[in-house]
């Protein structure tokens, strides 16, 4: 008998979702991480790839945005942590990793949650092929 699925409630002051865009200009992206943050705890990271990160072929041909794909997890930890301690605050540094990286990697706004919950459903498309 499967065991019953026990939900975990994640509770954030505020969240941003990235999304790689193969083209600039591309209104279909792929969604990578969600980040958010509570007041006086790190970071967290809810990973919306596969823990092996993402083949590249077809999506970009640029090596920087390939070694994203390939390992998102080790490159938004390094960069987020250089952020964080330049600014001395996790919001603070999340903040500063939207707005410097808002190229192929499109960030939502820092999203403010006062202690509410999601109002609506998140709209992302996932994209099998491009």
């Amino acid at each position: 008998m499967p065991q019953a699925f026990e939900p975990t409630e994640i509770a954030f002051d505020a969240y941003t979702i990235c999304s790689f865009l193969p083209k600039i200009d591309s209104a279909r992206a792929l969604p990578l991480v969600l980040i958010g943050h509570r007041s006086g705890e790190d970071p967290w990271f809810l990973w919306l790839v596969p823990a092996e990160g993402v083949d590249p072929e077809g999506l970009t041909d640029d090596p920087y945005y390939a070694k994203v794909l390939r390992d998102p997890k080790a490159y938004f930890k390094k960069k987020l942590a250089k952020y964080v301690e330049e600014t001395g605050c996790v919001k603070r540094g999340i903040e500063m990793l939207i707005d410097c990286h808002q190229n192929h990697l499109a960030f939502t706004p820092l999203t403010e949650l006062h202690e509410q919950p999601f109002r609506h459903p998140l709209q992302v498309e996932l994209v099998g092929a491009f």
